[in-house]
């Protein structure tokens, strides 16, 4: 702050979402106000760092500079482990060098704050948009820190930005808290003492701590039908990583199926399923994937063979119809015909034959259901006729 004047009230409380509002004030018209608060925690180290923040970038004001989230230990020289996920500005506009400079974003860190800015610093600058609202994500790693922007709220906008840098400059985690300002700068010919009011809106900040895993979608392989089995493939994950399996119904997740495949039930018929893979290793963040969905499950196909008969074709004899091995769980009912048509009351697995089958040939028709399977029905080969 080109002044060195901040006022704790320019940074509010939570509101009713929990957003937090920095602002830049100027009550006297040639006085500006700043905003900073850091986290009371010391010391985050490697992990997942995420903010979503409410600001049109593209249109601040050429002296005003959003700090936005960077880490910074005051005790660490010569960097101070500082990290800049974020940080917009002008810089003053560059009037006093004869330049005109526009906003610009930084992704980038400090090595060696005892020099000046492109020598003591890593720092990638890109273009801005006048997205309204923007989500920053960096993954701090040993020798390796990835940074992303996406317009809007969370992962799923626009990647705006991604950098990734690495080498032995890299910062080390020490005692490090987590910073957010909005203050004006002197420099680049700008007119600080009269910058207008000013307000960020922090929405979310984030931290998950740990190296990332390496951690692919998985796929999901198998005919989606009843009975059918699924299998999950998790594809190639950091060596030692431990995972776990939920697999989801519509949405929801299925009580117990919990292993790399599924067998489909008749519950499954109608929905469309997906595999989360939760992978775990010590040092790392735990990280969960999920598979796409898949076609919806169709009924299922049994196993159906074709009846036979045994027994002696005379009147007074009992014919014992054969079904066969089908699908385990299948009821089967049973109709016995008299060259071709069928006899009323005729349902059993076994018939005796009467003196009305004499000279006619038998034949049974076997039909299996099972709860999420289409209904099979098989009639075996007639009989010779009965004596």
């Amino acid at each position: 702050m080109y002044n060195a004047s901040w006022d704790a009230n320019n940074v509010s409380n939570p509101d009713a979402n929990g957003y937090v509002k920095l602002s830049i004030t100027n009550p006297t018209g040639s006085a500006p106000k700043g905003a900073e608060f850091q986290s009371t925690r010391e010391g985050f180290g490697y992990g997942t760092y995420s903010t979503t923040v409410e600001k049109d970038v593209s249109a601040l004001q050429k002296e005003v500079v959003w700090g936005c989230l960077f880490t910074y230990d005051p005790a660490a020289e010569p960097g101070y482990t500082e990290i800049d996920l974020c940080e917009a500005s002008a810089w003053g506009g560059g009037a006093a060098y004869g330049e005109d400079w526009p906003v610009t974003q930084g992704h980038g860190y400090w090595f060696d704050a005892t020099k000046p800015p492109g020598q003591g610093n890593n720092t990638v600058t890109f273009d801005v948009t006048n997205a309204p609202i923007l989500t920053h994500r960096m993954v701090w790693e040993p020798g390796k820190l990835t940074f992303e922007t996406f317009a809007g709220e969370g992962y799923s906008g626009t990647l705006l930005k991604r950098t990734v840098l690495t080498g032995s400059t890299v910062p080390l985690p020490a005692n490090e808290q987590i910073h957010f300002n909005l203050w004006v700068t002197g420099g680049g010919g700008g007119d600080a003492a009269h910058v207008a009011s000013e307000t960020v809106t922090i929405r979310d900040f984030s931290f998950v701590p740990g190296i990332p895993l390496t951690a692919p979608t998985p796929t999901v392989s198998g005919t989606t039908a009843v009975g059918s089995t699924l299998t999950a493939a998790p594809g190639t994950w950091t060596t030692g990583t431990a995972l776990n399996y939920q697999w989801y119904r519509n949405g929801a997740a299925i009580s117990g199926a919990t292993g790399s495949t599924r067998v489909l039930a008749a519950a499954d018929q109608g929905t469309k399923l997906t595999v989360r893979v939760t992978g775990t290793k010590s040092g790392y963040a735990t990280t969960t994937k999920e598979s796409a969905q898949t076609a919806t499950v169709v009924a299922g196909t049994l196993v159906a063979p074709v009846p036979t008969i045994t027994g002696t074709l005379t009147v007074g004899s009992t014919l014992t119809a054969n079904p066969g091995t089908w699908t385990s769980g299948t009821t089967l009912a049973y109709q016995w015909y008299r060259s071709g048509v069928a006899i009323s009351g005729a349902t059993a697995k076994t018939y005796v034959l009467v003196s009305a089958d004499q000279a006619d040939t038998m034949s049974v028709r076997v039909t299996g259901t099972k709860a999420g399977y289409t209904t099979v029905a098989k009639t075996s080969a007639s009989t010779a006729p009965v004596t």
